[in-house]
């Protein structure tokens, strides 16, 4: 071993003994490492705010899943069902053809 290293490491040894450790002295209980009542009160708003996400997200994924359900009954319609003449789509490419009036007057122009 060199010499000259030994002073600085003796040196080194006295100042991390006297520094003071970490739990000053005291024995962790779980008392003392508890979180306490701050944290009961910010885990139960975390689980009550997960419960509100996921009551939302089955409401939505229900909405969704619906559409889908009458898109689905939509496109499998016969077209000569009658009960289907007054649900043809706005996008369609079908002309409506509107019931004959009554009242007297030119023809409607509708193509």
């Amino acid at each position: 071993m060199n010499p000259a290293l030994v002073p600085a490491e003796r040196a080194l040894a006295e100042v991390l003994h006297a520094a003071p450790s970490p739990s000053d002295g005291q024995e962790f209980t779980p008392v003392s490492v508890s979180p306490g009542l701050e944290g009961f009160f910010f885990t139960f708003i975390l689980a009550a705010l997960l419960v509100l996400l996921l009551v939302d997200m089955a409401r939505r994924v229900r909405r969704v899943q619906a559409a889908a359900r009458v898109k689905e009954r939509y496109e499998g319609q016969d077209p000569q069902d009658p009960r289907a003449v007054d649900q043809v789509p706005a996008d369609s490419e079908t002309p409506r053809v509107e019931p004959p009036s009554d009242e007297p007057g030119p023809p409607s122009a509708h193509r």
